[in-house]
């Protein structure tokens, strides 16, 4: 949320006319009561039920909402709880009008989420008092909630150039290594005025803060929408150039370069003609954020040392000819693998914080090649087969040889992990029911587990994938859940039946209040969905003992003194479920 965004009720001065919506479904009472509202200076919208109420809600903000707790359909009380929970929820003040005054009632409407209530019949003295606390009330949240933008906004960008400041450029560079992995390129520009100092000394600070909001203006103009601009710092400036070929970066770098070098900067008399030096590198996975950005620093030194007003680039050729021929050789690899059974399930159990029952096992695929004596992690080469194509002829190896194992060991449920590309194969339900029919495999001991990124990707395919697998029998697991920050908004659209909270609010968490708070409002959530909660990534034993007390279901990870919750092949599975009582 920017400075400045806030919903349009609170865009105004302190005597802005407020907006109201008043859901009354009785009509000689509604028509009072627009009228009062009218009268106190309100703008007023009306409406016979809540499910009307909330279509014009979606139209319209209004900071006031005045409801009757009894409605047709949707009670006033369910409307009050639907409010809150929406995007903007805390923005609202909600008067509840009620004709029971018992005490318990009256805890009720608090509690769905009402700041104020009235007794009906309406007394007008006392209605006036209450629209008057209310209009103030509104007051202050409009203050509060214009503050609260501001900061969020200062937290993240510069005050002065209105451009994004470093705080947040590790991780988008992040992001931007994460899509070279899969083969998507980005690159990143380092740009340093030339003679800025000249300016600041000959005309002062005031004078050179007036141009360094020319250029911010220049590079914006500059950029393409997806282009990420940050202020780095002086006269600094770093762009990250998302999903772009070296070409187009070039392109839009020289641009820079020339509406700088013609850009004129003219102030108490005096005329400065103004050049850039830009550094520009290839954001490559093999290195971290710190490391690109040095190489850019470098690439712009040289610009300068090789004559300024110039862009300087500079190839990685060496990664990436190195990774190109260690994609090329996985490639080989795996294909071998699946062909020659190099390929290998292990299996970690998903369990109770009993210690003794088992929610269900993750397969987890290792590659066992004549020349690797020790088993080899996905993460080595999952990159490799992605930018090859070969994810999903993984994924069904993984599927059909899940099917062996459950189809041998009748008392295992087994989830497996799908990519982004097979979750998104519309032929993927058809080959999942085929084979748990060609191995007579119940489909109630299949788990498919898919990262919470994949899944928000395109809602409407997830959520039919997932309800028609459902029909089956098959079960679905949100991997990762939490990663993306926004998860809780999308969930109630996507029907699964696991939620796997990300490790990264689970590490260390004794030490983290904030990521406690994080897993309970998860938990909270879950709870009333009907969903299974599993804390991933548990390591220690003081983890493991405060997420039971907070009341996660189930766990998984290698846990202190817990050397039989580490992947274990199939030679061992029997006899670990044979040690614990197994659940479904």
């Amino acid at each position: 949320m920017e400075a400045g965004w806030l919903p349009t009720a609170y865009h105004g001065k302190g005597n802005a006319q407020l907006k109201a919506l008043l859901v009354e479904d009785d009509t000689a009472t509604r028509l009072l009561l627009e009228g009062i509202l009218r009268k106190k200076g309100l703008e007023v919208r009306a409406c016979p039920s809540a499910e009307e109420a909330l279509t014009l809600l979606q139209e319209e903000f209004a900071a006031l909402i005045f409801l009757d707790i009894h409605l047709p359909g949707m009670s006033g009380l369910e409307l009050c709880h639907c409010i809150r929970q929406s995007e903007q929820g805390d923005y609202y003040y909600i008067l509840v009008g009620t004709a029971n005054n018992r005490a318990d009632d009256l805890k009720q409407i608090l509690e769905a989420g009402a700041n104020d209530y009235i007794a009906k019949p309406y007394q007008p003295s006392l209605l006036d008092v209450r629209l008057s606390v209310a209009e103030a009330q509104i007051r202050e949240i409009s203050s509060r909630k214009r503050l609260e933008s501001e900061l969020k906004f200062l937290a993240s960008h510069d005050p002065l150039t209105k451009l994004h400041n470093r705080n947040q450029l590790e991780k988008v560079i992040g992001g931007a290594i994460e899509q070279a992995r899969r083969g998507i390129s980005s690159f990143l520009l380092y740009l340093d005025l030339d003679n800025f100092k000249l300016v600041n000394d000959t005309l002062g600070h005031n004078s050179g803060d007036r141009l360094l909001v020319e250029l911010a203006r220049i590079l914006k103009e500059s950029c393409r929408s997806d282009d990420f601009l940050v202020r780095f710092g002086g006269d600094e400036f770093v762009i990250v150039f998302r999903e772009v070929e070296e070409a187009t970066a070039m392109q839009i770098a020289e641009r820079i370069r020339h509406r700088l070098d013609k850009f004129v900067f003219s102030e108490k008399g005096k005329i400065f003609h103004l050049a850039t030096s830009i550094g520009i590198v290839p954001i490559d996975s093999s290195q971290t954020p710190a490391q690109i950005l040095a190489t850019a620093d470098s690439a712009c030194y040289a610009a300068k040392a090789n004559g300024r007003n110039r862009v300087e680039l500079r190839r990685n050729e060496t990664r990436r000819i190195a990774r190109m021929a260690s994609d090329a050789d996985w490639s080989s690899r795996i294909r071998e693998a699946i062909q020659k059974n190099f390929l290998a399930l292990w299996f970690q159990p998903i369990i109770g914080f009993d210690k003794r029952s088992i929610l269900y096992h993750e397969a987890l695929i290792r590659y066992i090649g004549p020349s690797s004596p020790q088993p080899i992690a996905p993460q080595t080469f999952l990159g490799a087969l992605e930018r090859a194509g070969q994810l999903v002829q993984l994924d069904r190896f993984v599927i059909s040889n899940a099917m062996l194992a459950l189809k041998k060991s009748r008392d295992l449920t087994l989830a497996v992990n799908l990519s982004g590309l097979s979750f998104g194969d519309d032929y993927l339900p058809q080959y999942v029911i085929q084979q748990l029919e060609l191995h007579g495999v119940e489909a109630e001991r299949l788990i498919l587990e898919v990262t919470e990124s994949e899944l928000i990707k395109d809602l409407d395919h997830a959520a039919g994938l997932i309800q028609r697998l459902q029909k089956e029998g098959v079960r679905f697991a949100m991997d990762d859940f939490g990663s993306g920050f926004c998860a809780l908004s999308y969930l109630k659209n996507l029907p699964v039946n696991i939620l796997k909270i990300d490790g990264v609010f689970v590490q260390g968490l004794p030490e983290q209040p904030f990521n406690q708070v994080v897993i309970q409002a998860i938990l909270t959530i879950a709870k009333k969905m009907g969903i299974v909660t599993v804390a991933e990534c548990v390591e220690t034993g003081e983890e493991f003992e405060l997420l039971a007390e907070l009341g996660i279901d189930y766990a998984q990870g290698y846990f202190v003194a817990e050397a039989r919750q580490r992947p274990y092949q199939l030679s061992e599975l029997s006899k670990n479920l044979a040690s614990r009582k197994s659940l479904k």
